[in-house]
């Protein structure tokens, strides 16, 4: 970082490492190791390279103190500043890499490895592309859509779920319409890649509430909504997810991809205790927020429902009781997940009871989680152990079920009954 001022900056009296956050967003997470100034400028070491592509945004948050933080000679403090963009002067060589490819009903997508995102302006046209189904109908790609690290084909019809399809991708030889990274350099031509069919989704719309809601709430609408992702949350809902600052709507955990487009992350509003609607995010195979199992479904089912009666009553929970299952690649394993809720109802940790009725916060150093408030937004990192304590189906049968509350507990751990010796900290 380099400063304009009249005099140098304090090289003996400046900011702590822990002042500065580095972002790159659907990348590695980058933390700051040391702090050098040397004239007017200030010079971060990082904790990683960074690659040719990446965009950083850095932050730096003025401490309370006088001592440690950016100032001049004279004394003056520099203002805190939130998401700065950094130029990257590493050039980018490296050509987006094809990781997967999905098709569910007429949505074909393919995720691409890069450390930057796909040039969204300049795309492949609809014939560059071929799909193919054995035995079927023929397929043909109607259109072409970019967003992020994903490109998606609209097909001209509904692929069947027990349909074996392919795809070929023609790099054009000639012009700037091809698959390419934001740096330019372009993605290599594939034959007959296979493409994992999920099948044919929707999702039965439960009916809003009313004042009948109990009665009403187990009845479906008579309307299907579309679910590309096959999980708990239609497409519509996912398409208002709201993420960290600077990430686009519909896309709940920053990582560059639409919520929708995405199996193991799953966007919905719940209603809060003063009948607001609060966004809520999860991730499943989560590190820092962004999934690294982007195959696992992040829910077959995700539910909201009363707290226990026998609740402290220092458990604030203006969300209730949330309920998701998600399905493992390895039965018994542990899953790391983030939960990211609006700051505004006040949680302070992801609630659990463990085996004594004690209610725990897993989004803690003790049991390996953390709060990490990212642009705006409260992030809890947890993790759970496939068949252990906080697994409810108690089987390690691939599936994790999980009921907690995004919520503040006044005492770091609580009994559900008050009794003689029920508290402990």
């Amino acid at each position: 970082m380099t400063y304009a001022d009249a005099s140098d900056l304090d090289a003996v009296k400046t900011a702590a490492a822990s002042a500065f956050a580095v972002s790159s967003a659907g990348n590695e997470a980058i933390s700051v190791s040391g702090v050098f100034v040397s004239g007017k400028t200030v010079t971060l070491v990082l904790d990683r390279d960074v690659a040719g592509g990446e965009t950083l945004k850095l932050s730096y948050t003025r401490p309370p103190t006088y001592d440690e933080v950016i100032q001049d000679a004279a004394g003056n403090d520099a203002a805190s500043f939130t998401n700065q963009a950094v130029t990257n002067l590493i050039p980018d060589v490296t050509a987006p890499v094809l990781g997967s490819a999905t098709v569910r009903s007429d949505q074909l997508v393919l995720t691409y490895i890069d450390v930057a995102d796909l040039d969204a302006v300049r795309i492949a046209a609809a014939s560059a592309f071929a799909v193919s189904s054995a035995g079927n109908a023929a397929i043909s790609v109607n259109s072409v859509a970019v967003t992020g690290k994903t490109v998606t084909l609209t097909l001209n019809r509904r692929v069947g779920s027990s349909e074996t399809v392919k795809l070929s991708y023609t790099k054009p030889t000639t012009g700037h319409e091809v698959i390419q990274d934001t740096t330019g350099n372009d993605a290599v031509s594939f034959t007959n890649q296979a493409v994992d069919n999920l099948g044919v989704a929707y999702a039965y719309a439960p009916s809003h509430s009313s004042a009948s809601a109990s009665a009403s709430a187990s009845a479906p609408r008579d309307f299907r909504e579309p679910n590309v992702d096959n999980d708990a949350a239609s497409d519509a809902q996912e398409n208002r997810a709201v993420g960290p600052a600077g990430a686009a709507t519909g896309d709940g955990n920053a990582d560059g991809i639409q919520d929708r487009m995405q199996t193991a992350v799953t966007s919905l509003s719940v209603t809060t205790s003063s009948h607001a609607s609060s966004p809520i995010t999860l991730v499943v195979g989560s590190q820092e927020g962004k999934s690294i199992s982007p195959a696992l479904p992040a829910s077959s089912a995700w539910s909201k429902k009363a707290l226990p009666a026998q609740t402290p009553q220092t458990l604030e929970a203006p969300i209730a009781l949330t309920r998701f299952q998600a399905t493992l690649k390895t039965a018994g394993s542990r899953e790391a997940f983030s939960l990211y809720v609006d700051p505004k109802i006040g949680a302070n940790g992801y609630w659990v009871q463990d085996s004594t009725g004690t209610w725990v916060n897993l989004a803690s150093a003790p049991y390996g989680g953390k709060m990490v408030n990212e642009g705006g937004r409260l992030r809890l990192d947890f993790s759970i152990t496939d068949g252990g304590e906080f697994d409810t189906d108690g089987r390690a049968d691939g599936v994790i079920t999980a009921s907690g509350a995004a919520a503040q507990l006044s005492i770091i751990g609580q009994t559900s009954d008050v009794v003689r010796d029920g508290f402990w900290f």
